[in-house]
Order: structure tokens, then C-alpha cells, then sequence
């Protein structure tokens, strides 16, 4: 039996108000009439710890915060999640333990190995996180499988409904049958067994094809791979030689190449010394003619009229000039040296402007043999690509592309070789894989065995206490049986024909008594196989339909109510019983004792007329 699992009381806050609903006691039966809202305040009770399947009702909708106060195991908790917000994050807080953080845990986990506070509460019960291929049980379906039995499937569907696959893992966890080892060697020997086919199958198709002439003589093949090999040898020392002699001619191109930079460096030294010669000598040649231009200028005549006025100048005496009158006895003619001195500018002139001749002529000499120099480097080069570097690169790929397809033909004829040994080395693969595919399967057969085996005992023991407990509600059930392979029930009834659960009357008592004897029972084999964990809560929504009719249908609602009174006086391993929180129609027809009743109606609803918590 898993650890104890009591609710106290629900919690929800409306406005600034916190309101409860107590349940005292081991069973508390919700009783009012159809509409009256039993079947919302069940769907709500497990809703705070973040159940994914539980029915977000408007009155849960209208609630700001909705919590639930539990033990487990003694351990008081406290889970608290929005109710307009189904999605938003769930607080777990332990009550009994103040140092302990407050998990704020998501419903669904958004990445990989998040933990949910589904998963959280799952841990708190013991229950372990199952997975068999794509099927992964959650507290979702522990909780749809084996603690609650909602009015919309209690009647028609078996247990809860659902996926097949996630009930029978569920009911295998419970029953400790879920073998985690044995998945693995199922899966072992599945694939040994895919490979031991595989390899066979291939060896198959080689044969099929060596028979049909599809495949070389071995000895043919092994030749000419040493021939090829032989030829890609000779062929890659070609290509490393002929490599060799291109990077030679690559380095001698390099040097005629800088030999060509270096000319064409001095061509444009030289070019550019030859123009700035040559514009110097035309300055000074434009200088000289402006200098033998002022020189004619002075060597004409004097002028014989007034430079002022114009008039013809008076003849003056001698020793007298003749314009101003004055005397220049003893001073030389200012003409006659402006004469000399231009003279001797255009000699000085002449001098400097054959100088300069010279020198652009040198330049342009220079100019010229740089030229041809770079001329004749430029000719090197393009004479050495043409004759040397081209020839030996083209030499050079084509020993490359000798070389690559040889190393093609050589491990195309390898492949073909080992092929034609696979016959050899595939046999042994085949024995390899048989010899991994016995062992794996014998490994796989004897804990099926011994599985198969603890699967039958703890099935018989159930269906044993499966029938106790329909005949204390129906006293004419003659048998009862659960398959142990999928957990299905037959159900045999005096006069009749035992019936599977889809067999039975439809929407009926038959049904609902399977349901609920078959979760009873599950608690009755927990408390005498320690290796049976199911968490001692039930939650059931309206298995009483007919307790205010008369006849059998009444008969068997008082031995349900008191079935379900047995179950909760029997406690669990750590000192408390199994609670039963029930809905029905119909109120008890007597007291009983430690049974409580909330009554609910339209004038006294489970939500809009909580009592206020107490502080």
C-alpha cells in the first residue's frame, strides 16, 4: 500500500474572502440533486495539484486561488494554483516542515526534464515515472485509472476510460509489475534479432548474386587490385616529380616577375626625370628669347622726341641731355649699360640653357634603355610562362588527375575484393549475431517466466479479493476473474453467463459495482503485498443512483455504502485508513456512524455557500 493520502479540506478565495469546505472523517458523501453542483466540487478537490484532466468548472473559474490542505504519509501539505488561470504555476508548500522552500512548479513542462507539479505530487505517493515506448503514465492516470470514478464514465466505462495502453502501465505500476529491466531486454532481444535476420538476408543476396555470374573470380579480382596498385604507385611518383618541377618553374617565373617589377620601377623613374628635363630646358629657352627680346629692345635707336610730349627735342649744347637739359659730363650713357647688361643675361642664359640640353638629353637616353629594359624583362617572363611554367603545369595536373583516378580504380577493386571474401566473413557474422540473439532471448524468456509468473499470483490474489468484494455488494455474483494481461474482468452472475465489463447492462449497477469492487479490492491486495502501492483515496461520483428507489437497486446501495464503510475503516500501513469522499443523489437512509454529509442544493451550493475559513 502506498503511504496515506487524506484530504482535509478545500480552500478557495473569492474577492478578499477565503471560504473551506471540511471533510472530517473517512467518508463524506455529497448529497444533493441532480445540477446541484456535486460532480463540479469533485472534479475540484484534486484540481490545486495541478491535474491536467480535471474539469476547470465556471465556479472554479470564479475563484481567484483555489488550495487543498492534505497529508501524506502525515506530512501536511498545501498546494495552491489560480483558478482563472488553469495554466499558471502551482504552489507546494509542506505545512509540517517550515525550513522547506515553496516549490512554484508548472502544470505541463515547458522544456525537457522540467518538473511539473503533477510529477511533484506523483513523488510524494510513491509512484514511479513509467514509460513503455510513446506511452508515459502521469498522475493524470493514476488518477483517472484508480482514484476517481467520474459520473460520466462510472457507469459505462472501465475504469475511467481512456487510453488502454496508459491504464494497463498504470495498473502494472500499482501492482509492481512494471519491470523496467524487462522492457530492456525485450527490446535487446527484439534487436539481436533484427540484426541476426539482416545479416542473414544479406548473405542470401550475395550468394543469389555470386550464382548469377553478377560477381568477379576472387583470384581475377586480387590481380588486377595488384596491378592497379602497382600502376597508382608508379603514376603517384610521376605526379610528386612532375610536382616537383612546377613548383621549380614557379619560383624561376617569381624571380623574372620581380626582375620585371623592378625594370618597369627604374622605366618609371627615368620617365618621369626626362619630363621634368625637358620642362626645365623649355623654361629656360623661354627665358633666353625673353632676355635677347629685351636686348633688340635696347639696340634701337634713340628716341629723337619727347617721350613726354611727343614734340621733336631741341638741339641741345654738348655735355647736355637733350630731353631734360641737364648736364651728364663725366657720368656713363645709362642706355649703354642697360645694353651691357642685357647682353650679358642673354650670354649668361645661353649658358644655362645649353646645360640644360644636355641633361635632358642624358634623361631621355636613360628613359629610352630603362624602357627597353622593362621591355625586355616583361619579354622574359611571358617566354618562361609559355615555354616552362605552362608545360610543366599542365605536366603536373594531369600526373595528379593520373594519380586520383588510379586511387578510385584502387578502392573500387579493394571493395570488389572484400566482396569477394564476404562469404567467409559474413558467416562468421551471422554466428555472432546468433549466438547474441540466443543469449538475449534466453535472458529475455526467463524473466518473462518469472514476471508472467508474479503477474498470475498477484492477479489471482486480486480476483479473489475482486469477488469478496462484489458479493458484499451483489450477494448473487458467483465468480469473478481478472485477466492478467490486460486487467480485463469477467463477471458471473446465478442464472446468467459471465459477462465481460462491455457485456454487462448498459449504464447500470453491474457496471458500476465492477468499478468500484475492482478499485476496492486493489486497496485489499495493497494492505497484504507490500509491493502493491495504490494510494488509499477514492473519490466517486454518484455510485448510488438508485438508493431512493425500492426493490434491488435500493438493496444494493445500502450494501455499497456499507462496502465503502468497511474499506474506510481499514487503515493504511502508516496508521490511516482508506478516505472515501462519495457523491449522491439521495440522502443516507440512517445515520452512520463517522460518515459525514454535506448537503447541497440550489439554496446551498458547495462554492457560493462555503463557510468562511477559519483564521
Amino acid at each position: 500500500m502506498d503511504p496515506s493520502f487524506v484530504l482535509e479540506r478545500l480552500e478557495f478565495q473569492r474577492g478578499d474572502v477565503w471560504y473551506a469546505r471540511y471533510f472530517r472523517g473517512m467518508v463524506t458523501f455529497l448529497v444533493g440533486h441532480s445540477k446541484a453542483g456535486k460532480s463540479t466540487a469533485l472534479e475540484a478537490l484534486l484540481y490545486p495539484l495541478g491535474l491536467l484532466t480535471a474539469t476547470v468548472m465556471p465556479e472554479v473559474r470564479g475563484c481567484q486561488q483555489v488550495r487543498l490542505i492534505f497529508r501524506v504519509a502525515g506530512t501536511r501539505w498545501q498546494a495552491t494554483r489560480s483558478g482563472s488561470n488553469p495554466r499558471a504555476r502551482v504552489s507546494l508548500k509542506n505545512l509540517d516542515d517550515t525550513s522547506e522552500i515553496e516549490h512554484l512548479l508548472p502544470v505541463a513542462s515547458a522544456k525537457a526534464g522540467e518538473m511539473t507539479a503533477g510529477a511533484f505530487v506523483q513523488d510524494l505517493l510513491g509512484l514511479p515515472q513509467a514509460v513503455r515506448g510513446a506511452t508515459r503514465v502521469t498522475l493524470d492516470d493514476f488518477y483517472s485509472t484508480v482514484m476517481a470514478l467520474r459520473q460520466n464514465t462510472i457507469a459505462s466505462e472501465f475504469l475511467g476510460g481512456g487510453r488502454d495502453e496508459a491504464r494497463i502501465l498504470a495498473l502494472e505500476v500499482l501492482l509492481g509489475l512494471w519491470n523496467e529491466n524487462l522492457a530492456g531486454l525485450e527490446k535487446n532481444a527484439s534487436e539481436t534479432a533484427s540484426r541476426y535476420r539482416a545479416a542473414r538476408s544479406a548473405l542470401a543476396a550475395f550468394k543469389k548474386l555470386r550464382d548469377s555470374g553478377a560477381l568477379a573470380d576472387p583470384a581475377s579480382v586480387r590481380a588486377a587490385y595488384e596491378q592497379k596498385q602497382r600502376e597508382h604507385r608508379a603514376a603517384a611518383q610521376r605526379w610528386q616529380e612532375a610536382d616537383a618541377a612546377l613548383k621549380v618553374a614557379v619560383g624561376e617565373r617569381g624571380r623574372l616577375v620581380a626582375l620585371h617589377q623592378a625594370a618597369e620601377v627604374q622605366r618609371r623613374k627615368t620617365a618621369k626625370q626626362a619630363v621634368a628635363a625637358h620642362t626645365k630646358v623649355n623654361g629656360a629657352t623661354a627665358e633666353h628669347a625673353r632676355a635677347e627680346g629685351e636686348l633688340a629692345t635696347l639696340l634701337k635707336p634713340a628716341p629723337q622726341d619727347c617721350t613726354c610730349c611727343g614734340q621733336p627735342l631741341p638741339d641741345r649744347e654738348p655735355g647736355l641731355c637733350r630731353q631734360c637739359g641737364q648736364s651728364h659730363d663725366g657720368v656713363e650713357d645709362r642706355r649703354e649699360q642697360q645694353i651691357a647688361a642685357a647682353r650679358a643675361k642673354v650670354d649668361r642664359l645661353l649658358l644655362k640653357l645649353r646645360g640644360l640640353q644636355e641633361a635632358a638629353a642624358a634623361a631621355a637616353d636613360q628613359a629610352a634603355e630603362a624602357d627597353m629594359a622593362a621591355a625586355a624583362a616583361l619579354a622574359a617572363r611571358d617566354t618562361y610562362d609559355e615555354g616552362h611554367l605552362q608545360p610543366a603545369r599542365k605536366a603536373a595536373q594531369q600526373a595528379e588527375k593520373e594519380a586520383h583516378g588510379l586511387s578510385r580504380d584502387v578502392a573500387q577493386l579493394k571493395e570488389r575484393l572484400e566482396s569477394a571474401d564476404y562469404i567467409s566473413a559474413q558467416e562468421q557474422v551471422i554466428k555472432t549475431a546468433k549466438e547474441q540473439m540466443d543469449a538475449a532471448q534466453a535472458a529475455r524468456d526467463a524473466a518473462v517466466t518469472a514476471h508472467d509468473v508474479r503477474r498470475k499470483e498477484v492477479t489471482g490474489r486480486w480476483s479473489e479479493f475482486f469477488l469478496a468484494r462484489l458479493k458484499q455488494i451483489n450477494p448473487d455474483i458467483e465468480t469473478a476473474h481478472i485477466d492478467p494481461a490486460d486487467f480485463t474482468t469477467r463477471v458471473k452472475e446465478q442464472h446468467t453467463a459471465d459477462k465481460t465489463f462491455a457485456e454487462s447492462s448498459v449504464a447500470g449497477s453491474p457496471k458500476v459495482a465492477t468499478n468500484v469492487a475492482l478499485l476496492l479490492a486493489l486497496r485489499d491486495l495493497g494492505r497484504v503485498d507490500r509491493d502493491v502501492r495504490v494510494p488509499p483515496l477514492m473519490v466517486i461520483d454518484s455510485p448510488l443512483a438508485g438508493l431512493g428507489a425500492k426493490g434491488l437497486d435500493h438493496d444494493t446501495g445500502l450494501r455499497l455504502i456499507d462496502t465503502l464503510i468497511d474499506i474506510a475503516d481499514d487503515p493504511s500501513p502508516d496508521g490511516y485508513a482508506c478516505q472515501v469522499i462519495a457523491a449522491t443523489n439521495d440522502p443516507l437512509p440512517r445515520p452512520y456512524p463517522d460518515v459525514r454529509e454535506i448537503r447541497i442544493d440550489t439554496d446551498n451550493r458547495f462554492f457560493d455557500h462555503a463557510p468562511r475559513r477559519d483564521n
